[in-house]
């Protein structure tokens, strides 16, 4: 696939901008440095989820040491007093990369504050924990502007059907490293929001929207909110 320079640099400044507005939904993403896994094992998938909940909850808060992790461990976070900045609709984590759908809900304390906070905090475990040095993303997150309702609802099924692509998961419901389990009435978690999407308390609501997530047939309608700059350039 040949793209020119002056496309590829417009396609860059899309997925790289970070002008954030209060209101509006993103679709937020990255993966490891040369494509390797930054999940190894549960307790990578598990510390990078107490770490997302932690910011969500405390979106002022600043990366947290080791040892304050440590006296974290097990403990539930109490709800936050701190003003709303963003909220997390849906999200999923794969042994090289994670999506997130998130919507800004401040004027001043953006995406990019999440993300830094969010990333440095795992970088530190993770090149403790695995005694590793360097980074270990590829790159800078890449987000894009979600536009409307329509795209919102396909956003979180590409988003709950990436477990899909790993030969021992075939239950979507039962991949603990997603927020499916919450869209299905199966896990409560305060700092993940479906209800833009559906209604938790109506059973028709979810189960129309399980059967939507498990019908792989229109997958594809999603494709242009999930292109990658990079893949495009190894074509």
């Amino acid at each position: 696939m040949f793209i020119t320079k002056g496309i590829l640099e417009y396609m860059t400044s899309i997925y790289l901008n970070r002008q954030f507005f209060s209101g509006s939904y993103y679709h937020v993403y990255n993966r490891g440095a040369h494509k390797q896994n930054i999940f190894l094992d549960k307790n990578d998938y598990d510390s990078f989820i107490q770490i997302l909940s932690y910011y969500f909850l405390h979106p002022l808060g600043t990366p947290k040491s080791i040892l304050s992790r440590l006296a974290d461990k097990g403990r539930t976070f109490v709800e936050s007093a701190e003003p709303a900045a963003y909220t997390l609709i849906a999200y999923c984590l794969m042994p090289n990369h994670f999506h997130f759908m998130i919507r800004q809900d401040s004027d001043s304390i953006t995406i990019s504050n999440l993300m830094k906070r969010v990333c440095t905090t795992f970088a530190m475990y993770f090149n403790n924990r695995h005694h590793h040095s360097g980074t270990i993303f590829q790159g800078k997150y890449k987000n894009i502007l979600i536009e409307n309702e329509y795209q919102w609802l396909y956003l979180t099924k590409y988003i709950h059907r990436n477990p899909t692509h790993l030969k021992q998961r075939s239950d979507l419901c039962l991949y603990p490293y997603s927020s499916y389990p919450n869209y299905l009435g199966i896990k409560s978690d305060r700092w993940v929001d479906p209800s833009i999407i559906l209604s938790v308390d109506s059973r028709d609501e979810v189960e129309k929207y399980q059967k939507f997530v498990e019908d792989g047939s229109d997958v594809g309608s999603i494709e242009k909110l999930t292109l990658d700059v990079e893949e495009l350039q190894d074509e």
